[in-house]
């Protein structure tokens, strides 16, 4: 009787198995946590044009250094893009957990990027602005070579922090919380507005004006939308593990 209720118990633990790892694989949501010492393959980075930026994957995050002294005009930003889907050009949402150092604001505003086909078309969510000052957030669009600025709220904390920036169809808008137990924030209250189709992905400077060394630090990041597919995963080797667990548990 014992045999038969085990054998039943492997049989679900099976399955269970077996449905989560598909359920794994046809997820739309891609995550990088910055493991190891390397990009994972799709990143590429770019630099201002004064070529002094630096980065590295180190220690569980990756590390982008800047010296500074630019302003926000110039289409050469450093940071790492990534190419998305055209399944999710009308709908993306992209999120990480970020840091600073120094972690108080230094004349600089840094985060996240949703490019179309320019580099200076594009939306975003940013956190920082200037010295001495409280930590804020920065809402708004690059429209074809023009700001439009759509408000700088204030966090209420500095970093590290958690953004999102999610885009549906036209509209956009950014939220931001402290920890994952908080709920997220509504920056500025309000969305925005900006007609294009996302082609790109970009973490990392939108200016460094104060002439500051900074280096922004990405722990995590997530892209959610149609046809994003997730990092692979070998299911076989997943079940082989999970049926020697079983085996173990049975003898």
């Amino acid at each position: 009787m014992g045999g038969i209720v085990m054998n039943r118990f492997v049989f679900i633990l099976v399955g269970l198995t077996i449905i989560g790892l598909i359920s794994n694989i046809s997820a739309d949501v891609w995550t990088d946590n910055f493991d190891g010492n390397k990009l994972e393959e799709g990143w590429e980075f770019r630099d201002h044009n004064a070529k002094a930026s630096k980065y590295e994957v180190k220690d569980g995050f990756l590390h982008i250094t800047n010296p500074g002294n630019w302003g926000h005009t110039t289409p050469d930003k450093p940071m790492i893009e990534r190419d998305v889907p055209n399944s999710a050009a009308k709908n993306i949402t992209v999120s990480g957990i970020f840091t600073t150092e120094p972690d108080k604001p230094a004349d600089a505003w840094i985060g996240i990027f949703l490019y179309s086909d320019s580099d200076l078309n594009y939306a975003c969510f940013l956190f920082g602005g200037e010295s001495n000052q409280p930590q804020k957030t920065l809402i708004g669009s690059m429209v074809e070579g023009n700001w439009q600025d759509k408000g700088h709220p204030q966090t209420g904390f500095d970093v590290p922090l958690h953004l999102k920036i999610v885009k549906e169809d036209d509209t956009f808008s950014g939220y931001f919380r402290r920890n994952e137990k908080d709920d997220w924030t509504l920056a500025g209250g309000k969305m925005w507005n900006h007609s294009f189709n996302v082609e790109q992905v970009g973490i990392g400077f939108m200016n460094n004006w104060g002439g500051k060394t900074v280096t922004f630090m990405i722990d995590q990041l997530s892209i959610d939308g149609d046809g994003i597919k997730p990092f692979a995963v070998d299911p076989l080797s997943k079940l082989t593990t999970t049926w020697g667990n079983i085996k173990s548990i049975n003898n």
